[in-house]
């Protein structure tokens, strides 16, 4: 129990320190697999002087995730506990991803993109984005880095409920995973169905119909008022979702990377309505997918946004939405509070994982460290807040 509290971090090399973050210790049976799961046990561990973990090796399944990031040397995980688990305060789930972040030196892209997200959301209009914690993995007794906990997009997250026999349609959750997923065109190119479990029954129709909707109908059955768009989707859960892409820039978050759901069709819900649920975020604050720089002057939307930011009604709600954020939550001092407040719960824990990961093999390895990153995201958003307000202001005049 002792060594437990301890939390000594093996460091491969590099004197053993105390951990100031939560560690997560795998022990895999066999060599991880990126398309099986194989067994492994898992144990949280808390710092020192905290309290809240059983400190007990549950078994578990893990394999690799992730599709391009896995030829970086430090890969994602899919962790699959034997039971549900509350991990770090986050909502209880068998299933957790660990994401290493290894193109986002900064580590914090994805924990603060989701936070932004659910902080736009209300108790009666939340805003569904993972949960995340910072935590160190120790793999096989070596010291593997900082990784994201997350959780992953499921029914858990978003607040479905199980599915009934009586659902005339089962709740459905879509995975836009490539770009194909732009709302250009009918059917479901681009998109993965997530749930219900496609092995078990495909249910492609409601997003078939939302895609033939979006790309085909005729302006004004597009926007009529009972019928059109609003009928199908959650327009300010939409706006929000495309105000976090263009605030973040996320070049890689609009035509893919990101969840479509909807609820199950029952006979007391008969026309519940598609919300977004973001995903993937590493490529964003003035950094791409490569690790390359950013501009902070670029318009991003598909079929779908560029239809609705044609309606006289629709403008003017996005810009009010647009001008509340800014005087909150969009804040040049605010998003710098939160990276701040990243930075310090990252503490030591982002040296130690650069010096296990110091054998970079993407773009400019040399400025991207932890702290010069950083310093870069905070010069880069007052540039992106300052242009977004110009162009937001020109394309929502009437």
């Amino acid at each position: 129990m002792r060594l437990f509290a301890l939390l000594l971090v093996s460091l491969s090399g590099l004197a053993a320190e105390v951990s100031n973050l939560p560690v997560i210790r795998l022990e895999a049976k066999e060599a991880i697999k990126s398309d099986v799961r194989v067994a492994c046990s898992a144990l949280l561990s808390l710092p020192n002087g905290q309290t809240g973990s059983d400190a007990t090796a549950r078994p578990a399944q893990i394999k690799f995730r992730g599709a391009s990031s896995q030829g970086y040397e430090k890969k994602s995980f899919a962790l699959k506990l034997d039971k549900e688990a509350s991990w770090l305060g986050m909502g209880k789930n068998r299933e957790w991803v660990l994401n290493a972040a290894f193109v986002d030196a900064s580590m914090m892209r994805h924990k603060l993109s989701y936070d932004l997200f659910r902080a736009m959301g209300t108790a009666t209009s939340p805003r569904f984005a993972a949960a995340s914690r910072f935590v160190e993995v120790e793999l096989n007794g070596r010291y593997h880095g900082v990784y994201l906990l997350m959780q992953p997009v499921d029914d858990l997250l978003v607040g479905l409920p199980p599915a009934d026999k009586s659902d005339v349609t089962p709740a459905g959750i879509y995975k836009a995973v490539d770009h194909a997923a732009n709302f250009a065109q009918p059917g479901h190119d681009g998109f993965e169905q997530r749930q219900p479990d496609p092995a078990v029954k495909e249910s492609w129709g409601p997003l078939d119909e939302l895609n033939r909707f979006v790309s085909q109908a005729p302006d004004k059955d597009f926007f009529d008022p009972v019928k059109g768009i609003t009928s199908r989707l959650d327009v300010e859960n939409a706006i929000d979702f495309h105000l976090l892409v263009l605030m973040t820039s996320n070049l890689d978050g609009i035509t893919k990377n990101y969840n479509l759901v909807r609820p199950a069709v029952t006979a007391t819900h008969p026309n519940p309505k598609f919300f977004f649920v973001p995903w993937d975020y590493d490529a964003t604050f003035g950094r791409n997918w490569d690790g390359s720089r950013v501009d902070a002057k670029n318009w991003l939307s598909n079929r779908l946004f560029d239809r609705l930011l044609g309606n006289v009604e629709y403008k003017a709600k996005y810009a009010q939405r647009w001008k509340a954020l800014r005087a909150s939550l969009l804040t040049a001092e605010n998003l710098g509070r939160l990276m701040d407040e990243n930075v310090a719960a990252l503490g030591p824990a982002a040296l130690r994982n650069e010096k296990r990961w110091k054998n970079l093999n993407y773009a400019n390895p040399r400025e991207l460290t932890n702290t010069y990153d950083v310093v870069q995201m905070k010069r880069w958003v007052p540039l992106r807040l300052e242009w977004l307000d110009a162009e937001l202001t020109r394309l929502t005049a009437k």
